[in-house]
Order: structure tokens, then sequence, then C-alpha cells
């Protein structure tokens, strides 16, 4: 074999094994896809001070294969149409439109859930059920 042709077999050997552990690197659990869902659930509670107050139950479905670390939901409720969030349980807000898991559900087991909800006081009953105008989630594994 001459030498030209062993150099070229050495390099794509080292291309190979670099492509072969790059391949490796990406596809480790801690960069796996996010796959979850999101639904909710409005029910009307009364009136409170001329305003109609709605308790939205929220659920965050892990629809991946790998149990969770983490999760986020982007949450954006008709804030123009005069919604206000006051109260809130088994999540954290960390903006207007983002909540982030309490200390006790921020892992989910695959095809599981976490649950948490909100109480949203609204204007006026036309703009009922405050649902959320949208909405995503990610998960972390």
């Amino acid at each position: 074999m001459t030498e030209r042709r062993v150099r070229r077999r050495r390099r794509l050997i080292m291309w190979l094994v670099a492509a072969l552990f790059g391949a490796f690197a990406v596809v480790t659990p801690a960069d796996a896809a996010t796959t979850c869902t999101l639904t909710f659930q409005a029910n009307y509670r009364g009136t409170v001070g001329g305003q109609y107050r709605w308790q939205v139950d929220a659920r965050l479905t892990n629809t991946g294969t790998t149990p969770s670390t983490t999760w986020e939901a982007v949450i954006d409720f008709p804030f123009s149409a005069g919604a206000v969030v006051h109260l809130f349980w088994n999540v954290n807000r960390f903006s207007t439109t983002v909540w982030r898991p309490a200390s006790w559900n921020g892992a989910i087991l695959p095809n599981q859930y976490a649950n948490f909800g909100f109480e949203i006081d609204m204007p006026m009953t036309t703009t009922s059920p405050p649902l959320p105008t949208s909405s995503q989630c990610t998960i972390t594994y």
C-alpha cells in the first residue's frame, strides 16, 4: 500500500470515529426531544368584587419515554381582555406567562402528569371560560 493510500485511510477512519462519537453525544438523555402536552379545564366559581372568578385546572403530561427532571409551561391568558391571575397552586410563576414546577412535581414519569392550577378573575361574562389564548410546554430529561 502506498503512503498516500495509508494517509487517506487514516483520515477516513479518524473522520468516521469523530462522526460516530459526535452522533452519540447528540443522542444522550439530557438532549432528548422535549415531548409533553398541556391541557386545561375551566370551572366558574362565582362573582367576587364585581369580577367573574374562574378556576382553571392544568395538566402537563410527559408523553416521552424517559422520566423528566423538570418542566416549564408558557401560558398566555386573555390579559388584554382584563384577566387577572390572583391565585395559583402546585406551580411557581416566573413571569406573567412562564410557569415552572413546585419543588415536588418537577419529575414526571413517562405517560404520567403534573396537575396545577389558577384562579382567574374576568371583568365580563363574554370572555368565559378564560382558557389560555396560547400555550406550550417543555420537559427536560
